[in-house]
């Protein structure tokens, strides 16, 4: 190795023909060029830039001016995509499926949104305010009147450039917009109807022109029995457990699409109590038997749902299919999606006397609020039904109100009658 000693600093011909460069800093510390020349000149070159630093007391270590160039040229887009890359490995990374929405969020409303809102990506990280985030915020809810939507963007925008704080690459978190903590008012889903939702499970048949009937038993399990759409696309062969005279259904994972890669499997339920067993209502056992016979492959670990061509199948494809069955029930009009299941099965079972702890167990849902606040709720026959009991009670008294007095006269005659005896 070729050695070249200067009266400030070193230059070395490594065995590769490249030459380094290293100095002493007024620090006392050794430093060494940020990269290998493949010409002396360059080299000699950077050790007399780096001695003029330290004549003109300009001189800070160069690897801390090299990660100040970095940080200026940070902008927040470029931050959240390394974020993002972050989260995806290290010790505790997102899961797939989480690191999925954070990024089809993120591109939604801040990398690759059009209009005023797209300003924001290009500021430098270290040069974003709080006013730049408000108006960030102003600019999506004028774009988007999807308010829970944009409030997730929002929270996520928030977590990674709290990330940035956390790194000491930035003093503090910027994104505090008051009008974005609060959490909007759910859109309240209609109560939906029993026969409704038989309607257009009927139109899902085999029987139906045209329709081969794959379908019809995720409307099932969706609508009547409570189960997500993710955990009914999930389920294999050997979750079901059919003993002749019932059936229930052992949910222990989940699916879950991917942007453009199709629907991709989660060994784990959405939630921890979404790990559960389901009853199947006899009703029924003849429609998934059935399934389970034309349209599922016979060993165990056998997805149940699988299209024509062998492919898992995609919510997005079952949910037109659903539209469909809709318009041939003639409930077009008739707002229901498969999460309104739900709803039916929670309030139904409230109404027979089940305690929401054991609805929770049945639907996977451990916060009793929710059941309580959201889902639960009386149909309006449920609600006269119980009103006219009250009536009757209040008008069926044992004791007339009219014969009270004569009964309390009676009674101090006999009262009195006994003690002068």
């Amino acid at each position: 190795m070729a050695r070249k000693k200067r009266g400030f600093g070193t230059v070395d011909q490594l065995p590769s023909g490249k030459w380094r460069a290293r100095y002493t800093g007024p620090d006392g510390q050794q430093h060494k060029g940020p990269q290998t020349w493949f010409d002396e000149g360059d080299a000699l070159s950077w050790i007399r830039d780096e001695q003029k630093l330290i004549e003109f007391d300009e001189w800070s270590p160069p690897a801390t001016r090299m990660t100040r160039r970095e940080d200026l040229a940070r902008t927040v887009g470029s931050w959240i995509l390394e974020w993002l890359d972050l989260r995806s490995r290290g010790t505790n990374p997102l899961a797939q499926s989480t690191l999925d929405d954070y990024r089809r969020t993120l591109d939604a409303r801040v990398l690759k949104v059009t209009g005023r809102a797209a300003r924001l990506r290009d500021i430098p990280l270290l040069k974003v305010t709080r006013r730049d985030v408000a108006t960030w915020w102003d600019d999506i809810n004028r774009q988007f009147d999807s308010p829970p939507y944009n409030r997730n963007a929002y929270a996520r925008l928030r977590t990674a450039i709290q990330a940035a704080v956390d790194r000491d690459i930035i003093p503090g978190n910027v994104v505090s917009v008051p009008d974005a903590k609060s959490r909007p008012k759910p859109k309240r889903k209609q109560l939906p109807d029993g026969e409704i939702m038989q309607a257009i499970v009927d139109q899902l048949d085999h029987t139906v022109p045209r329709v081969d009937g794959r379908h019809k038993l995720i409307a099932i399990l969706t609508f009547f029995h409570g189960m997500r759409i993710g955990e009914a696309l999930g389920l294999r062969r050997e979750h079901i457990i059919d003993t002749g005279d019932t059936i229930s259904i052992r949910v222990t994972g989940n699916a879950y699409r991917r942007p453009g890669k199709g629907m991709a499997l989660k060994d784990t339920a959405k939630t921890d109590a979404g790990t559960r067993t389901v009853p199947v209502f006899p009703h029924f056992h003849n429609d998934l038997r059935y399934h389970l016979d034309h349209f599922t492959p016979p060993h165990p670990t056998a997805q149940l749902f699988l299209s024509a061509h062998g492919q898992l199948i995609l919510d997005t494809s079952y949910r037109s299919i659903l539209h469909r069955a809709k318009i041939r029930a003639g409930m077009e009009d008739v707002e229901i999606t498969p999460h309104y299941g739900r709803v039916w099965l929670i309030t139904t079972l409230a109404e027979l006397g089940m305690v929401p702890p054991a609805i929770g167990e049945i639907l996977g849902q451990v916060d009793l609020k929710t059941i309580t606040e959201i889902y639960m709720r009386s149909t309006e026959a449920k609600r006269n039904e119980i009103l006219g009991q009250v009536n009757a009670a209040l008008t069926s008294s044992p004791v007339e109100v009219g014969d009270l007095d004569k009964k309390r006269a009676e009674k101090r005659k006999t009262s009195s009658g006994e003690a002068a005896g």
